[in-house]
């Protein structure tokens, strides 16, 4: 959507909002390309209320220490993270994968008996979560730790105010405009049990107030996990984290689609989903 140039911050209002100097803001520009400005007709620059956000940003990590071309790199980092959809790609490398239409209730019992499943018989995981707003985190945060405690790796993404690499969960801060805040997933892959759960949740009208719908994809086929996993650990290496496509690789020996994991998991969600 295009904001009309009269909605635009000048530089003025930008020195006003950040305090920071017409002058060094000019000076960034030509070093770095930052902070980018759109240009009017007569050629003034004008800024979106993002660009206040991000120059804000930017000098609170040059008060923790970082150059000036460090906290802008950091900054540009955390805007990519999270830019694409995980539901989105799979939906086009696996065409042929089923959509199920779910409410959240049966999220919530799906979501639990794979959470409950892992620890019963993973051995040594990779599991990532992808939680839509920090409050859901927090819900489910014991659970969590727990998975964490026999994980190999455990990693959560959400809005949350900071990336916390040594966190149990790890913690991964998506930028708001993420796709991901739109979607809930859950990834376990592991050699005992491969399993990626990932919807997105479908538009409301301000008039309707039925229950939540999701578009969902349970996939337990090893390969496709991996994939799941491996763009979860694109995106925790965006943020900063250590590199876990290694974790993942050493997880994908010996995997194989096992029935029985299957039978089981649908078992418990029959269970979960009577409650």
């Amino acid at each position: 959507m295009t904001v009309p140039m009269n909605d635009l911050l000048t530089i003025g209002d930008l020195e006003t909002r950040t305090g920071v100097p017409s002058s060094t803001l000019r000076a960034w520009e030509r070093r770095l390309g930052f902070p980018t400005p759109v240009r009017s007709v007569g050629g003034q620059r004008r800024y979106r209320e993002s660009d206040a956000v991000l120059v804000e940003r930017v000098q609170a990590e040059r008060a923790r220490g970082l150059s000036l071309a460090a906290a802008v790199a950091a900054v540009r980092r955390s805007e990519s993270v999270g830019s694409d959809s995980l539901y989105a790609t799979l939906r086009a490398r696996h065409p042929e994968l089923d959509v199920l239409p779910v409410s959240f209730n049966v999220m919530r019992a799906l979501t639990s008996a794979i959470e409950d499943e892992c620890l019963a018989h993973a051995s040594s995981p990779v599991v990532f979560g992808g939680f839509q707003d920090v409050q859901s985190f927090e819900v489910a945060a014991d659970r969590w730790r727990e998975l964490a405690r026999t994980a190999r790796t455990a990693v959560a993404f959400s809005a949350f105010p900071e990336t916390l690499g040594e966190a149990e969960p790890a913690r991964v801060a998506l930028p708001r405009h993420s796709p991901m805040l739109n979607e809930w997933t859950l990834i376990c892959d592991d050699p005992q049990l491969s399993v990626v759960l990932v919807a997105w949740e479908l538009p409301r009208r301000r008039t309707d107030h039925g229950p939540r719908r999701f578009e969902a994809l349970l996939v337990m086929d090893p390969q496709i996990v991996r994939e799941a996993a491996l763009f979860c650990s694109g995106i925790a290496r965006q943020a900063g984290l250590p590199d876990l496509d290694h974790v993942t690789a050493e997880v994908a020996v010996g995997s194989a689609e096992d029935p029985r994991r299957t039978a089981s998991l649908l078992r418990r969600f029959a269970t979960y989903a009577d409650d």
